[in-house]
C-alpha cells in the first residue's frame, strides 16, 4: 500500500481541491485507487504529470518504434508512459492481442505468423475506457486513415536511377513549388496524381520541369491529411491538415486501400524526377495538426503533445487551435525520425517547413545535422515568421542566428517586387514605385544571401498574374508579360535562393482568389495549355535560369562577398555592377533610355550575344551587359 500525506486543500467551484504527497513513486502506467475510508474509493486519473520536465526526461525512449516485420512474425511497438492497457487489433484476422509494458513508456508484443499486408490499429486505455488509436509510426494506411498496414519493405519499388548531383549550397538552388493534384489536373490520361507526376509528357509535366532547368521541385504536403475523401475528388485541400506523418496520402494514389500502392507510386515518381535531373523537396507540417483530439500521439499521451501557456491552456500561434511542443524530447525524436525516414526510404532531397517559426531551433538543427549525414546535399528552408507561442522566442526557429544554414522565405523581397498581397499595394512588377534603398537591399540578399529565399509568388495569396490584374485592371497581354518578365528577372539577378510557383511564368490564375486552400481543382489546376500563350515569358525564364547557372556572381554565399562585389550606380536608370564584369539595368516603365556602354548584351528579356556600344531601353525588364572578359 502507498500512504499519502495531506499537503493542501481548498474549496472552489463547489469542489474540494486536495493536494497529496505519496511515500512511494507512482508509475503512471498503473491503475491506482485512493482509499479515504472504508466507503470512499476514488480512481486516480491522469492529470498534469505529462507536462512536467521530469516526465519528459525519465520517459525518453530511443529504441525502435512502429512495426518490425519478419516473414514468420511481426513485432509491434508503441510509446505511451501513461496508458494502463494497450491492445493490438488485427481486424481481418478477428484478433486482439495485449501489448506488454517494458520501460520508459514502451509497449511491445510479438505476433507469430506472416502478417504482410494485414490491417492493424490499437485500443488504448488511459483512464476508464478504451479508444481506437492509429500507430504514429505506421508506414501505410487504408483510405481516410481507417487503419494501418503491416509492410514488408522488401516488396516496395526499388529505385533505378541515381539522384542528380547538387552542390549543397543554398544559392545554387532554383526551387519550383507544385501541388500534385494541380500538376496533373489537365494532363492527359487517367493515372493517379503520383503517376501523372511520374509519366513523361511531350513539353508538359515532368519534361517541362526538366527543360525549364530548375534544380529542385518542392511538392506540397503528401503525408496523410484531413479535408479530402481519398476515394474521390469531391473535395480539395492543399494538405496542411496533418493526420499521419509516416504514411503517405492515399488521395494521390490509384488505389488508396492497397497497402503498397501509395508507397510504390510515390517512389516511382521520385525515381523519374531523379532520372530527369530534378531533385525533390517535401513540404512538411510539424507546427500543428488538424485535429488535436483525434491525433494518435495525443490519445497515447494526453497533455504531452501540445504546447501550453502558464495557465495550462493550449497555445495557438499556428491559428489552427494547437501548437506541437517540438521541444519535448519524444516529439523532437518523432520529427527527426520522420525526416530521416523520408530521406532514406523515399530519397527525398530537402525539406520546406510550414510555419517554421513555431518550431524550436534545437529540434530543426539536430534534424538538419542527422539528415545531412545521410544526404550531404540536402537543403532545409521554411517560413520563419515569428508567431507568439508558449516558448521563449529566442529559442524558436524564427531566430535566424540559430539556424545559419537554413533558408527563410523573404516577404520583404516579395513586397518590393509584387507588392504586399494583403493590402494590394503595388510593387515594382505590378505598376508601383518603390524605395531605391529597399530594392538595393532586396537585390543584395537582404543581408544574408544563403538565408534569403526570394519569392514573389507561392501557393499562398494572389498569384502575380492575378495581382497585376487587380492593381492594373486595363493592362494588355503584352504589357502583362513584360511585367512578369520583370518580376522573374529581378528574382534571378538577386542574391539568394530563387523560388518560383509552377505556372506563374505562364500567367497562372486562381480567378482572383487569394486563399485557395480548399477551392476546387477548377480554381487551382495547372493550365498547361497556357504555355503557348505566354511562351516568351517561359523562354525568358529558361534563359534566366541558365544565365544564373553560368554566372557564379549571381550565386554569392556571404554578405561580405555581396558587399565587395556589387556596386550600385546613380547615373540615370537604376543599375548595378557585379565585380565590374557585368552591368545590370532595371526598368519599370516604357520610357526610352539610351546608355553609353561598351560590351556584350547577353540578356534583354531573352538571351542575346550582341556587341554594343550603347544600350537602348524602351520597356520594363532586366538588361544584362558583359562589360569585360572574366
Amino acid at each position: 500500500d502507498i500512504k499519502f500525506k495531506l499537503i493542501d486543500k481548498y474549496f472552489l467551484d463547489n469542489k474540494w481541491h486536495v493536494y497529496l504527497e505519496s511515500n512511494k513513486k507512482l508509475d503512471p502506467h498503473l491503475d491506482y485507487v485512493v482509499c479515504i475510508n472504508d466507503n470512499t474509493r476514488i480512481k486516480v486519473k491522469l492529470g498534469k504529470i505529462s507536462r512536467t520536465v521530469e516526465f519528459d526526461e525519465i520517459n525518453y525512449y530511443d529504441g525502435p518504434l512502429g512495426i518490425e516485420y519478419h516473414h514468420d512474425f511481426t513485432i509491434f511497438r508503441i510509446w505511451s508512459p501513461v496508458a494502463k492497457s494497450i491492445k493490438l487489433a488485427l481486424p481481418f484476422l478477428k484478433r486482439t492481442v495485449d501489448l506488454n509494458f517494458q520501460d520508459k513508456g514502451l509497449w511491445e508484443v510479438k505476433v507469430d505468423g506472416n502478417l504482410d499486408g494485414q490491417p492493424y490499429f490499437y485500443y488504448v486505455r488511459i483512464n476508464d475506457s478504451f479508444v481506437k488509436v492509429l500507430d504514429p509510426y505506421a508506414y501505410s494506411s487504408a483510405a481516410n486513415s481507417l487503419y494501418n498496414f503491416v509492410i514488408d519493405f522488401n516488396k516496395t519499388y526499388e529505385f533505378k536511377y541515381t539522384k542528380p548531383v547538387f552542390s549543397g549550397h543554398n544559392t545554387d538552388a532554383v526551387i519550383c513549388e507544385m501541388h500534385l493534384k494541380d500538376f496533373g489536373a489537365t494532363l492527359p490520361g487517367n493515372q493517379s496524381s503520383y503517376l501523372k507526376a511520374f509519366n513523361d509528357f511531350e513539353g508538359i509535366g515532368v519534361n517541362y520541369l526538366a527543360d525549364l532547368g530548375v534544380s529542385h521541385v518542392q511538392i506540397m504536403p503528401v503525408n496523410a491529411f484531413y479535408g479530402v475523401d481519398e476515394h474521390f475528388d469531391i473535395y480539395y485541400n492543399w494538405g496542411y491538415n496533418p493526420s499521419e506523418y509516416f504514411s503517405l496520402s492515399g488521395w494521390f494514389a490509384s488505389n488508396p486501400n492497397d497497402p503498397y500502392n501509395r508507397i510504390n507510386e510515390f517512389k516511382m515518381m521520385i525515381d523519374n524526377y531523379h532520372k530527369n535531373g530534378l531533385l525533390v523537396n517535401l513540404d512538411v507540417v510539424f507546427n500543428h495538426v488538424f485535429k488535436q483530439e483525434t491525433f494518435s500521439m495525443n490519445r497515447l499521451v494526453p497533455g504531452y503533445i501540445f504546447r501550453t501557456d502558464l495557465n495550462g491552456f493550449m497555445t495557438n500561434g499556428s491559428g489552427c487551435g494547437n501548437d506541437i511542443a517540438t521541444e519535448h524530447r519524444m516529439l523532437r525524436r518523432f520529427i527527426i525520425d520522420n525526416l530521416v525516414y523520408f530521406t532514406k526510404f523515399y530519397q527525398i532531397d530537402g525539406f520546406r517547413f510550414d510555419l517554421m517559426g513555431l518550431i524550436d531551433a534545437y529540434t530543426l538543427n539536430e534534424a538538419y545535422q542527422k539528415v545531412k549525414q545521410i544526404n550531404p546535399q540536402t537543403i532545409f528552408y521554411g517560413e520563419g515568421w515569428y508567431m507568439k507561442t508558449g516558448l521563449d522566442p529566442n529559442l524558436l526557429a524564427s531566430n535566424r542566428t540559430l539556424l545559419p544554414e537554413f533558408g527563410y522565405f523573404n516577404d520583404f523581397f516579395r513586397d518590393c517586387v509584387k507588392g504586399n498581397p494583403f493590402n494590394l499595394n503595388k510593387g515594382l512588377a505590378t505598376g508601383g514605385k518603390i524605395n531605391r534603398n529597399n530594392l538595393m537591399h532586396a537585390i543584395k540578399g537582404s543581408g544574408n544571401p544563403i538565408q534569403s529565399l526570394n519569392f514573389i509568388e507561392c501557393h499562398d495569396n494572389y498569384t502575380i498574374a492575378d495581382q497585376i490584374d487587380l492593381t492594373l485592371p486595363n493592362i494588355t497581354l503584352n504589357s502583362k508579360m513584360d511585367l512578369l518578365k520583370l518580376g522573374l528577372g529581378i528574382m534571378f539577378i538577386s542574391q539568394g535562393i530563387p523560388f518560383i510557383h509552377l505556372g506563374m511564368e505562364f500567367g497562372r490564375s486562381k480567378c482572383g482568389i487569394s486563399n485557395s486552400y480548399k477551392e476546387s481543382l477548377d480554381i487551382n489546376k495547372i493550365e498547361w495549355s497556357n504555355i503557348s500563350k505566354y511562351q516568351e515569358v517561359v523562354d525568358s525564364l529558361k534563359d534566366l535560369i541558365n544565365l544564373r547557372k553560368e554566372i557564379s556572381l549571381f550565386r554569392l554565399h556571404t554578405k561580405e562577398e555581396v558587399e565587395s562585389l556589387i556596386k550600385f550606380n546613380n547615373d540615370g536608370i537604376f543599375n548595378f555592377t557585379l565585380n565590374n564584369e557585368y552591368c545590370i539595368y532595371i526598368s519599370d516603365n516604357y520610357q526610352r533610355y539610351e546608355v553609353s556602354i561598351s560590351g556584350i548584351l547577353i540578356y534583354d528579356g531573352k538571351r542575346k550575344n550582341e556587341m554594343i556600344s550603347r544600350l537602348i531601353i524602351s520597356k520594363p525588364g532586366i538588361y544584362i551587359v558583359k562589360i569585360k572578359e572574366a
